[in-house]
């Protein structure tokens, strides 16, 4: 390995030990919360299989949201790695959970509570619009962070089952056409798609 190669494995080595105590913080909490009504529908991630996908991005793309960011993991990661990092979280008491984590983890990560369906989103159920756990009726959170769907590289998330096509419509609504979108399914894994409009 050449010296550039030496620093960014220790680098990546140190990140992953630290992302490690965020994780188990994490899994604490959940822990110990997970039947009330903050974490109803609160799910986490193959964190591995995210940060190897974020890994190959890196130099690439430089602005990332999260969709539906729970405790932020993610966010924090992406953060961490170099990504000007932003969550959009529904649940008000899990953005101060993530805003803790990343207080003490990743502190340029920045949360907002809200939807991050944009307010101008056009339903349409013929197109297989249809919100089976995403919160529908919060109002979008895009001007907390003063920005725009279309201001984002790379957007990441967690869909249900059944809202993958509603996700891929409001990419292609409000997305970028050069936009990436990261999603993860406990069943399908990770996927990485362009949108194209």
């Amino acid at each position: 390995m050449d010296a550039d190669l030496d620093s960014a494995f220790d680098s990546d080595k140190t990140l992953l030990a630290e992302l490690g105590r965020l994780l188990a913080e994490a899994d604490a909490l959940w822990e110990r919360n997970q039947n009330t009504p903050e974490f109803h529908g609160y799910v986490s991630a193959d964190y591995l299989a995210v940060y190897d996908s974020l890994a190959r991005l890196r130099g690439r793309v430089s602005t990332f949201l999260e969709w539906g960011s729970g405790l932020g993991i993610v966010t924090i990661m992406a953060s961490r790695m170099g990504f000007e990092a932003y969550g959009i979280e529904a649940e008000p008491a899990l953005v101060e959970h993530a805003e803790h984590f990343a207080h003490v983890y990743g502190p340029d990560a920045r949360f907002a509570q809200g939807s991050f369906i944009p307010d101008d989103y056009e339903w349409n159920p013929a197109n297989g619009d249809d919100a089976i756990r995403t919160l529908i009726n919060a109002a979008s959170a895009y001007d907390q962070l003063d920005m725009e769907l279309r201001d984002f590289d790379i957007v990441y998330a967690y869909p249900w089952s059944d809202e993958h096509i509603l996700y891929h419509n409001i990419m292609r609504q409000f997305g970028r056409k050069d936009s990436l979108f990261l999603t993860y399914d406990a069943r399908e894994g990770i996927e990485l798609t362009r949108i194209a409009l």
